[in-house]
């Protein structure tokens, strides 16, 4: 007991020196060392804020982006004769609108092309490449693989 006693002793005389020191008044009283420990605080915080930002922003618009191609796809295959010829438009259709992509390449998207007797689907699912802002770990992404979809009617004969 007699132990403790001492080493709560000696580490409080040790905080009080420290406080008593000159380096320890300056610093307290010094407004750019407030501003320092300020800036600890909400630097971190302002990062997160701006990193958030800047990966839900790219995110955002690659949503737009995977969502046009899908109705520019579904758009161009209206004018095809039979379900071949549909698919085949479609998809050159998504990758001419997906072409602005910065790191697009035909292996990270696929289309799907689906009719019934009154409509066509183009959906087209896009896979986020790895040099994206948007894998990053700073920030929880919303999702690497970007899913859109769009119904065009058929024309009527």
């Amino acid at each position: 007991m007699a132990l403790r006693h001492i080493w709560l002793m000696t580490v409080s005389d040790l905080s009080l020196r420290f406080v008593r020191s000159s380096f320890a008044v300056r610093l307290v009283r010094d407004g750019r060392a407030a501003a320092m420990v300020e800036m600890a605080l909400v630097l971190p915080l302002f990062l997160a804020l701006v990193m958030g930002i800047l990966v839900y922003g790219q995110y955002f618009m690659l949503a737009h982006s995977v969502q046009q191609a899908a109705n520019d796809g579904g758009r161009a295959a209206i004018v095809g004769l039979d379900a071949a010829d549909r698919r085949g438009i479609a998809v050159r259709a998504v990758d001419r609108s997906m072409r602005s992509i910065q790191g697009f390449t035909p292996a990270t998207r696929s289309v799907a092309v689906s009719e019934t007797a009154e409509a066509v689907t183009v959906a087209v699912a896009y896979s986020v490449p790895r040099s994206s802002l948007i894998r990053s770990s700073f920030v929880p992404s919303p999702g690497n693989i970007i899913r859109a979809s769009a119904t065009f009617e058929l024309p009527v004969d």
